[in-house]
């Protein structure tokens, strides 16, 4: 089967999709979304989970129809199925677009299983658009799980198993002899990171950023002091890596409007291990600190660590110095 595939799908999910294969890291050899891959690893990596589902909720359909007759039951089933495939292709009205690609070799043998096997009275387009429709309703960390499934599943093995890995990074990166601590999603429920450590330094990636993953025989370790850091990581954020530097609480006072931001502003917040009045105690990384109250103007000022006060007193320094020499006082 060499034809392209066209489906489709509703625009909002056809803006998920190409928006899916360039944070999840999809590319061609120059850098730019390489979409036909991109769709076939979602349908070699998700078709069986879906037909699953499917599955299962055929099965609660048979046990809801028991009191039908069982000379009409399946047929009764077959026409609730119906119903429902065509339900998805009911747009109320949203814009569509054409979704085509080109299977690939692997992507070849689940189109043709999904042809032979799975599909039942219903268009090979609507199955697909369907299969598609149920990626886009997971959650975005899910779903890098699904495009990742090879790594992910042989990382979570890694770890079952208590054996070190080799990584081979996206960018060619090679990391020989990994321990792994954690694989874990961001609270936010955006990306997963992987935490492991190499030769005594704690290092946290992206799992798109991981092109591959080799189990080795040896037995992971994890120094106890290593371990401590990850677990503050994971407490507080899971993509910010904590350091050895980051001994001291954070202490940030907050005005009126402060705390307003604070309860406002979600993404990568901190959480507080202590509130005096006005001052927040945080136990988290400089960098999560920095990055998440650099938004808040004079509304937030860091008290300690010193080192800290003064980066952000200097972070605000220049920018002013630079809109000074472009909008001049008249």
């Amino acid at each position: 089967m060499t034809e392209k595939i066209r489906v489709s799908i509703p625009e909002s999910l056809s803006d998920l999709l190409r928006k899916d294969c360039e944070d999840f890291k999809i590319v061609k050899a120059n850098g730019l979304p390489n979409m036909n891959s991109f769709i076939n690893l979602l349908l070699v990596n998700y078709y069986e989970e879906f037909a699953g589902a499917e599955e299962k909720l055929h099965d609660r359909l048979r046990a809801a129809l028991a009191a039908v007759p069982e000379y009409y039951r399946e047929k009764a089933l077959s026409e609730v199925i119906r119903a429902l495939s065509k339900k998805s292709e009911d747009t109320d009205g949203t814009r569509s677009r054409i979704l085509s690609f080109k299977p690939s070799r692997q992507g070849e043998k689940a189109v043709l299983y999904i042809g032979n096997i799975l599909l039942q009275e219903e268009s090979l387009s609507s199955f697909y658009r369907r299969l598609f429709l149920s990626y886009g309703q997971k959650r975005k960390n899910e779903r890098e799980k699904v495009i990742h499934k090879e790594n992910y599943l042989l990382l979570q093995k890694a770890l079952k198993k208590g054996v070190k890995v080799c990584i081979e990074q996206q960018n060619g990166n090679v990391v020989r002899e990994a321990s792994l601590y954690s694989v874990g999603a961001s609270k936010d429920e955006l990306f997963n990171y992987v935490l492991f450590c190499n030769e005594k330094q704690n290092v946290t990636l992206r799992l798109a950023n991981i092109r591959s993953v080799s189990l080795l025989p040896a037995k992971a370790s994890v120094p106890q002091a290593n371990g401590a850091l990850f677990d503050r990581q994971l407490a507080c954020a899971i993509q910010y890596p904590m350091y050895s530097s980051d001994r001291e609480p954070i202490r940030v006072r907050l005005t009126e409007n402060g705390v307003k931001q604070f309860r406002k502003i979600y993404l990568y917040r901190p959480t507080p291990v202590g509130i005096d009045g006005d001052v927040y105690t945080f136990d988290c990384s400089a960098n999560q600190a920095l990055y998440y109250f650099e938004r808040f103007g004079d509304s937030a000022m860091i008290l300690s660590p010193k080192k800290l006060g003064i980066f952000m007193r200097n972070y605000y320094y220049f920018a002013y110095k630079k809109y000074k020499n472009l909008y001049p006082k008249d």
